[in-house]
């Protein structure tokens, strides 16, 4: 599924619905949920960390200085030549069921803003704070693709696992 929106006669992209592995994107950034703890031990953090292990220090220390709060964002530039990023989106405050839905809105807006400024085509992000992060799916969903429809000229690309349930 893809969301649209009609700006100057033109159709742009927003947003994108995908099913298979985030890391087979094309777009130039990942972004994940993460806790203020410095724990990347599950989900997609814990595959990121393992991808991308250049991502963990920068993160950690974001955690322990207080420069990551809830619901920002950290990016970590993991490639150079093409440049790829890690946004680290705060998206609960402790490991567990503990994300907010404000928190998830707010570190996709700054995530969103992040490659505005920085003239990315977009962004990937999974099922950011359902599942592990304890909030009901069709809840984020609707925040992904609301925020994603604010700014359509960059794409925000939605994975959902093949076996994950709607």
């Amino acid at each position: 599924m893809i969301g649209t929106t009609l700006t100057e006669s033109s159709l742009l992209m927003a947003f994108e619905h995908k099913t298979g592995d985030i890391f087979d994107t094309k777009l130039p950034a990942i972004g994940h949920g993460v806790n203020l703890y410095g724990v990347m031990g599950a989900g997609i953090a814990k595959a990121i960390a393992t991808v991308f292990p250049q991502v963990l220090n920068p993160y950690k220390e974001a955690c322990k200085t207080k420069q990551l709060t809830p619901g920002t964002m950290q990016y970590v530039q993991v490639q150079n030549n093409p440049a790829f990023y890690i946004l680290n989106l705060a998206s609960q405050d402790r490991p567990g069921k503990h994300a907010r839905l404000e928190w998830v809105e707010s570190s996709l807006e700054a995530a969103i803003l992040f490659c505005k400024t920085n003239n990315l085509e977009g962004f990937a992000v999974p099922r950011i704070g359902a599942r592990i992060g304890g909030l009901a799916w069709e809840d984020v969903k609707e925040i992904l693709e609301r925020v994603a429809l604010q700014e359509p000229d960059v794409l925000v690309e939605i994975w959902s696992l093949p076996n994950a349930d709607d």
